[in-house]
């Protein structure tokens, strides 16, 4: 029955949040070393890894949609170069060729480009950007549910196990004084000794169920503390709050469960995470088509460099003579032919200047018109069509998950309830026999294997309607959670 209590809970993450409140209520914190169900949860709630991952999840969306959002301005880029040619080149900025046994060059430069259409593709991204940011906030929370989910498991758990010790310490006690009284009663001559003997091997089987019960606490103490990745050795001085009886008491229950579905539809994380796929996957099919439209891109670039091959003139020119020839008259009389032509003094531009004679400017743009691509768009549409189509299954799935995790609730609740009567009816009534018959017992009317096998009966009812107390006191305010009712055990 406990395992199947404790099923209950993993099948249904999202009720977890009720058992939390719930447990706020009646589990105050007595000592620092005390640990309440609010104590457990928010330590895991702030050191559990899975819950860091998903909250890393939700600032990756984040991060998702700050690029998004970038996408729509221009980039800017600048470049620098700096470097030597060796022999014969052609020199960047004159277009001629030179040589030469190094010329070094420079060039800087700035660019900057503009997506001026693209199918509306950044706005797609932008809104899908958007959708995954709340995507992951609800992901983040499904996952802190499932988190709490756990420990509230290994917490009931544990006051299960805790029960279980009392009620074998309290046996160990009844059986105890039977002993005692058997013993006298065998001085005296007025029993068998193997009354005595029944007794001590029933008072030595009561020890080993303590021993049991002491053991699966421990286990279960052990277990509740590695949740909270906590060092082992804090088991040994682990303390817990238990609820008490009337905190037990139960509310009434919905006479169907239709009101609780209805709620429940529209406030539940997994639903809106499963919604939130539908509308990103109708974006991603927008994507997709936006692949048939043209694309239409802008550019403007400035720019401006320097070479070792460029020359300026320095200084005025010098005039220098050369003989192009002879005049000749006659034998005896000739004439030399003198030129004079202007020398002028070369040097490397300075840089300065080549930077604002070399400044230069252009700006472009361009267009690309899908055509043929392989067929890769009609490919993208037909998946993302597919994925559309999946989404939206998965999202009635998850609502019919719900439903059917409430219905189930409401019948669980409802028999619990009805459980609990019957078990507390059981108990009644096995309590009024083992006290007659340890009355009969006590006065010789009784056997030892009458005593024992009323003692079963009257166990396995305080047991049972043990349990079965517990279960619906939290079946109930699942419930109470489903239909968004403040969950309290007042």
């Amino acid at each position: 029955m406990l395992k199947m209590t404790i099923d209950f809970w993993k099948e249904r993450s999202a009720a977890c949040a009720a058992f939390i409140f719930a447990c706020f209520i009646w589990m105050p914190i007595h000592a620092q070393n005390t640990w309440s169900l609010e104590r457990c949860v928010e330590h895991a709630l702030e050191n559990n890894l899975q819950i860091k991952l998903a909250e890393l999840g939700s600032t990756s969306a984040e991060i998702g949609t700050q690029s998004a959002q970038g996408a729509f301005l221009p980039n800017l880029n600048g470049n620098l170069t700096h470097g030597y040619n060796f022999g014969r080149t052609i020199d960047p900025f004159t277009n001629q060729f030179v040589e030469s046994s190094a010329i070094r060059s420079n060039s800087f430069g700035l660019s900057t480009g503009v997506v001026l259409f693209n199918g509306f593709q950044n706005h797609l991204n932008l809104q899908r950007a958007r959708l995954a940011q709340q995507s992951a906030a609800a992901s983040l929370l499904t996952t802190q549910n499932n988190v709490v989910l756990t420990i509230a498991g290994a917490y009931l758990n544990l006051l299960f196990q805790e029960e279980f010790v009392r009620l074998a310490n309290f046996n160990r006690e009844a059986t105890s004084r039977q002993v005692d009284r058997m013993r006298s009663l065998v001085k005296a001559g007025a029993a068998a000794e193997f009354d005595l003997f029944d007794l001590e091997a029933q008072l030595a089987a009561d020890d080993a169920n303590i021993v049991a019960s002491e053991n699966a606490l421990s286990l279960a103490k052990l277990n509740l503390v590695q949740l909270l990745q906590l060092p082992a050795e804090v088991a040994q001085n682990f303390e817990w709050v238990r609820p008490t009886d009337a905190d037990l008491v139960p509310g009434a229950l919905p006479a169907s469960p239709a009101g609780t579905v209805n709620h429940a539809m529209g406030t539940f994380p997994e639903i809106q995470q499963a919604e939130l796929q539908v509308e990103d996957s109708r974006l991603g099919l927008e994507i997709a088509k936006s692949g048939r439209y043209p694309r239409l891109f802008a550019s403007y670039n400035i720019g401006t460099g320097f070479s070792g091959a460029s020359r300026t003139i320095d200084g005025p020119p010098s005039i220098e003579e050369f003989v192009l020839g002879s005049l000749v008259v006659d034998d005896s009389t000739s004439y030399d032919l003198v030129a004079q032509q202007e020398v002028f003094n070369l040097i490397t531009t300075p840089f300065s200047q080549q930077l604002n004679q070399n400044f230069n400017q252009s700006v472009f743009f361009s267009m690309s018109i899908p055509i043929f691509n392989n067929f890769s768009v009609k490919s993208s549409i037909e998946q993302a069509q597919v994925n559309a189509l999946r989404s939206k299954y998965q999202l009635e799935q998850a609502r019919q998950t719900l439903q059917v995790s409430i219905e189930s609730a409401w019948a669980d609740a409802q028999a619990a309830s009805q459980t609990l009567i019957a078990q507390e009816s059981a108990l009644t009534a096995a309590e009024k026999s083992f006290q007659s018959t340890e009355k009969r017992y006590e006065a010789g009317a009784a056997s030892a294997i009458d005593y024992a096998d009323a003692r079963t009966l009257y166990d396995n009812a305080r047991i049972n309607a043990l349990r079965a107390r517990y279960d619906l006191a939290f079946k109930s305010r699942i419930l109470d959670f489903y239909m968004g009712k403040p969950i309290t055990f007042e």
